[in-house]
């Protein structure tokens, strides 16, 4: 008996490739890019977000950093900030940090009348000579010897966040605190 068994089945029952159909694969698409458009998403908001918080912490760190060269220095350093090019500076060691084009600086009542007496002074200086000066700064902490500071708090706005650096007027701590506003509350 001549036994052909697989000669026969495959004659009858054709080996049938191994592959996706075309529907498989268009399935396969379809999900993959409503994952793709969703991580986008989320991912473009994350992103957002990190940037918020980088800039903050580089102003915390810059502040720290600006009171421990006064305590090493034993001289006051004075923190300012200009509005036209939105950069923070100190006086010992001229290092600068910029804030964020979406962040705004918020200012105390205070800090309010003394920009704009500055801005007067400014302007007032810019008609008597055509010398080209530099921008006033606004002078927001001052870090003493001691480790003390004086200046309060400085508030930064972008949105719907809003974040304040509190400065312990003994201590001359740094602690950032922030909160983001319910969508209903704007």
């Amino acid at each position: 008996m001549n036994c052909n068994f697989p000669e026969l089945y495959y004659k009858h029952y054709p080996v049938r490739q191994r592959a996706f159909t075309l529907v498989e694969l268009i399935v396969v698409v379809a999900i993959m890019g409503m994952g793709l458009s969703l991580f986008l998403g989320i991912n473009y908001r994350q992103r957002e977000a990190f940037r918020w918080r980088t800039n903050l912490r580089e102003i915390q760190v810059f502040l720290k950093v600006a009171r421990s060269y006064a305590v090493l220095e034993r001289r006051s350093n004075s923190c300012s900030f200009n509005f036209k090019t939105r950069t923070f500076s100190e006086k010992l060691r001229g290092r600068k940090v910029v804030l964020t084009a979406a962040a705004e600086l918020k200012l105390s009542a205070e800090q309010q009348v003394e920009l704009d007496a500055l801005d007067q002074d400014q302007s007032a200086a810019e008609t008597d000579s055509d010398s080209d000066k530099p921008d006033a700064e606004l002078v927001l902490i001052t870090f003493f010897a001691d480790g003390g500071a004086a200046g309060g708090a400085l508030e930064v706005a972008s949105g719907r966040r809003n974040a304040v650096l509190a400065v312990d007027a003994l201590t001359g701590a740094i602690e950032l605190s922030e909160q983001v506003a319910d969508a209903g509350t704007e």
